[in-house]
């Protein structure tokens, strides 16, 4: 297992977690001397963080009058999402109770996920995942917090930096897709062998990884039809498709695709 540097990894853009977890996470983000996963908890940053002072956590949850998170909420935050951070290199957002945004506000979520800010990173609360749209929850990368958060620290770093390992297989994925069709299938065996929650992970690196290829080369196919693969593939993986499947769908499609 590799180990994540925060200072030059970039952190997935969208977390799943629950409240144990998010203001961890969030000051992971916003930390200046992260390390193997970890926040610091000495600078300055996570100093703000733990006292819910840093301009650049932002917190959304249900209004007191209102039983949902409602589209208006997540239009005002979308309003602050292409701002440059303030203090920081990266802003946090939290969305509480995200299983009780209703379904306009889950949609105007997910066009900020399709097109995330590479600044940007949001952490969806919520115990209930299932209660969220599968296109969301395809775009976000799910921690089991609960679980993590009882067996120690250096637990919730190494399930952070664990994805990292999952970023060369996605920049494998990628470059396969130029053409070389022994490293795409190398890669569906390696795909082959992760468990649904790290496969779930490399179908969010590899689509992020694709959107960023198809900017510096918006004619190769086979990364206009992986977008399209790859989203079956997490549908897929919501159905309970077992992995082995969803690798041999992936691999056919794209093989089937000249370059």
């Amino acid at each position: 297992m590799t180990t994540m540097n925060f200072n030059t990894d970039r952190l997935s853009h969208a977390y799943i977690t629950d409240d144990a977890f998010a203001d961890t996470l969030a000051m992971a983000v916003v930390c200046g001397a992260r390390e193997g996963g970890r926040p610091c908890r000495c600078c300055a940053h996570c100093d703000k963080a733990s006292r819910n002072i840093h301009p650049d956590i932002s917190v959304v949850g249900k209004l007191e009058d209102k039983l949902i998170v409602t589209v208006d909420q997540i239009r005002e935050l979308k309003k602050d999402v292409y701002v440059v951070p303030n203090e920081a290199d990266q802003k946090a957002y939290i969305i509480n109770d995200a299983d009780k945004m209703n379904m306009n506000a889950q949609n105007a979520i997910l066009r900020i996920l399709e097109e995330p800010p590479p600044f940007a990173v949001f952490i969806l609360c919520t115990g209930n995942p299932a209660a969220l749209l599968p296109t969301v929850r395809s775009r976000c990368v799910e921690l089991k917090s609960r679980a993590i958060i009882e067996s120690g620290e250096d637990t919730v770093a190494e399930s952070i930096d664990e994805r990292s390992d999952l970023e060369g297989i996605a920049s494998e994925f990628i470059a396969a897709l130029g053409g070389d069709n022994v490293m795409l299938m190398e890669c569906m065996f390696k795909l082959d062998k992760l468990n649904r929650s790290d496969f779930s992970v490399f179908l969010n690196l590899a689509r992020d990884k694709a959107v960023l290829s198809l900017r510096e080369d918006p004619s190769l196919k086979r990364l206009v039809q992986s977008e399209c693969v790859l989203s079956k593939a997490g549908e897929m993986l919501d159905l309970n498709v077992s992995t082995g499947h969803i690798s041999g769908m992936i691999c056919a499609s794209l093989l089937a695709c000249h370059t």
